[in-house]
């Protein structure tokens, strides 16, 4: 599909920004939290929650395994969803581009299955956490980086003819 003309430049700006919207709801949204500690109101805040918090302190959950358990798979989903939004934001706007490098094109792909990956992770995590006894709560950022984690994908996938491949044939030495 190289040289689609304009209308295939467009659509692929416009995908690109669609994921750059995803991103920053991802970032802006509220996520997972406990009330009482305090619903994550955005990404940053419910990561520090979830590394800071102590279950065995919050003396209401009934099933302090499963408390602990729904804190670290939560803990999990939050970490990964924040890598992600890190490596999808210094390289979502490859997939816009006509001639793609290969390195950010495979940090790109990285980025969305991490987003990908850190939605069940937070959604499972949230599901312990009530099921311990714990007043959990589940914001809507999960659903941005899952939306935002597949279309990179997807758009990623339908780009790899755009890699750039003359690097070794420029410079054969460095092969």
């Amino acid at each position: 599909m190289r040289g689609a003309g304009s209308a295939g430049r467009r659509w692929r700006v416009l995908a690109a920004v669609g994921i750059a919207a995803l991103l920053l709801l991802s970032l802006g949204l509220p996520h997972v939290g406990i009330a009482g500690a305090g619903l994550g109101r955005s990404l940053i805040p419910a990561g520090m929650l979830f590394s800071q918090v102590q279950p065995d302190s919050l003396g209401v959950a009934l099933n302090l395994p499963r408390l602990s358990l729904g804190v670290s798979v939560t803990y999990l989903g939050v970490g990964l969803h924040q890598l992600g939004l890190v490596m999808a934001l210094a390289s979502f706007w490859v997939l816009a581009v006509e001639d793609i490098n290969r390195w950010i094109y495979r940090v790109a792909v990285i980025a969305g299955w991490l987003l990908a990956a850190s939605a069940p992770a937070v959604v499972i995590g949230w599901l312990l956490l009530r099921d311990s006894g714990a007043p959990a709560l589940l914001g809507w950022a999960w659903l941005a980086a899952l939306l935002a984690g597949v279309a990179i994908i997807v758009l990623a996938r339908r780009s790899r003819d755009r890699i750039d491949r003359s690097w070794y044939v420029a410079r054969p030495e460095l092969q």
